[in-house]
């Protein structure tokens, strides 16, 4: 390199107008999309949860009256105890066990037969933004408030 070309670099600013601007419009982006997904959930109270098994409802309980309808009694068990109500739903060729928390008012899945067992290791739904999903036996539960952009989950 010649002694102009090195005295030019010495010489030139580290960062131009342009790099500065275009870092700028960089963090506003990542803020505005940090905004937009811990700000806007839904971290309303659990008012009750929705059980289902390979798109069919199977289970559903309601945390304000303590209620609740089993709907498949063939593929679905539940055993009330002090504070918790243990639900065990047979589909899919497997079984999942979720625990409900009548006091604490959340749910999670306690044990599960299927492979990686993901849906154990998920975190307990706590507000009506949360939930569980366990792919290989199609099971989804849902607060009742819960939306998603489309209906459809296999």
């Amino acid at each position: 390199m010649s002694l102009k070309k090195v005295s030019q670099v010495k010489a030139d600013k580290g960062f131009k107008i342009w790099d500065l601007i275009v870092y700028g419009a960089i963090v506003i982006i990542i803020a505005v999309i940090f905004i937009a997904v811990f700000v806007t959930k839904d971290a309303g109270p659990l008012k009750g949860i929705r059980i289902y098994s390979a798109e069919n409802l199977v289970f559903e309980y309601d945390f304000t009256s303590g209620e609740y309808k089993n709907l498949s009694p063939e593929t679905v068990t539940a055993e009330s105890g002090e504070n918790k109500l243990v639900i065990k739903i047979i589909s899919n060729g497997g079984y999942n066990v979720a625990c409900i928390d009548t006091k604490e008012r959340t749910v999670k899945v306690i044990e599960a037969d299927c492979g990686k067992r993901d849906c154990v290791y998920t975190a307990a739904i706590t507000d009506s933004g949360g939930m569980i999903y366990c792919s290989p036996h199609r099971l989804r539960i849902l607060p009742f408030d819960f939306e998603t952009d489309d209906n459809i989950i296999i």
